[in-house]
């Protein structure tokens, strides 16, 4: 499966070149919430259809945008986005309304749409007439890890000839309650990371050689990071690792266990330390990352890279890559 194109918007900008840039040379962010900065709905999409949108979706489809292709057929292009529960705003409005409203029933659509766990990519779908497998995946910062394996899935039966893969998470105030163990006290970042995957192609970023995953037991991180690293590594045997980059855990045992397994590398600084928490989109721009050092590292064509993620719940997911050249930012 091969990565051909890419797209972000991030606290670095709206603009996938500007996030590209803002990864690689590390730019410091505020310390506070980091929202996506002048990001409107409307300018990016137009009037029509945006009044209703939470921030999610329109991120989300404004990236989408970014990596339709012009001969793609619809009925033959897919949505994958991943989630953590949804947008936390939409429901918690939902449940105002169902409650302050004259009656229960006397709820708006559009906030029931924005609710639903599945409401960005079924809005993306349908923003741009894709007809081809549409799925949300709920697994937190590993989601995209994880979503790649069922990607191939729909690519290698025939399913689909291209699919949207990514996640967007929005900074609103219900979100801004939130509290992860995780990652103890580092800044909320709101952006959408999406990928376009092809099952084959000339050229192409990268090809997605493995994706791995397990269980945390015992609560020992490190461990399960370094079970589902070697998993992934084992399927190219012998090939030297080009860069890896983890998510970001609070303690470092995911750095630790990382940079154990790739020694003498050293990993890239976790997403939590470059970006900030962004939830769900983290494994989304973590590839977005590794795909922005590529591009600014010629030695890089035809090596391997390592992405590992983290979910305090319990999950661990791993993914290698080989990189094959070009930038792709779309």
């Amino acid at each position: 499966m091969i990565i051909t194109a890419w797209s972000a918007m991030s606290p670095h900008g709206t603009d996938t070149g500007d996030v590209a840039a803002g990864m690689v040379s590390r730019r410091p962010l505020a310390d506070g919430p980091r929202p996506v900065p002048d990001f409107d709905p409307r300018s990016f999409l137009g009037r029509q259809g945006t009044r209703t949108m939470n921030r999610a979706t329109a991120l989300a489809v404004a990236n989408a945008a970014r990596l339709r292709a012009a001969d793609d057929e619809p009925s033959r292009v897919g949505v994958v986005l991943g989630t953590t529960n949804g947008s936390a705003q939409s429901i918690l409005d939902l449940n105002r309304d169902s409650l302050t409203a004259a009656k229960p029933y006397h709820i708006p659509p559009s906030t029931i749409l924005n609710a639903a766990m599945n409401g960005v990519a079924g809005q993306c779908a349908i923003w741009h007439g894709l007809k081809g497998p549409n799925a949300t995946l709920a697994a937190g910062r590993p989601t995209i890890l994880l979503a790649l394996g069922y990607c191939r899935r729909l690519l290698m039966t025939g399913r689909a000839d291209a699919i949207l893969a990514g996640a967007a998470e929005e900074l609103s105030e219900a979100r801004s309650w939130s509290r992860d163990p995780g990652t103890g006290q580092v800044p909320l970042a709101e952006g959408c990371a999406m990928l376009r995957l092809v099952p084959a192609a000339a050229g192409g970023l990268a090809e997605v050689t493995a994706v791995t995953s397990t269980a945390v037991t015992d609560g020992d991180i490190g461990a399960a990071v370094t079970r589902a690293a070697h998993r992934a590594l084992s399927r190219t045997p012998g090939e030297p690792l080009w860069a890896a980059l983890g998510s970001g855990m609070t303690g470092d045992a995911e750095f630790r266990a990382l940079t154990a397994v790739c020694r003498p590398l050293t990993p890239l600084p976790p997403m939590t330390e470059s970006l900030g928490q962004t939830h769900s989109a983290t494994g989304s721009f973590q590839m977005a990352a590794l795909l922005s050092h590529a591009a600014a590292d010629p030695g890089s064509g035809g090596r391997l890279a390592l992405l590992t993620a983290v979910e305090p719940a319990g999950v661990v997911a791993a993914a290698v890559v080989r990189i094959t050249g070009g930038s792709g930012d779309a």
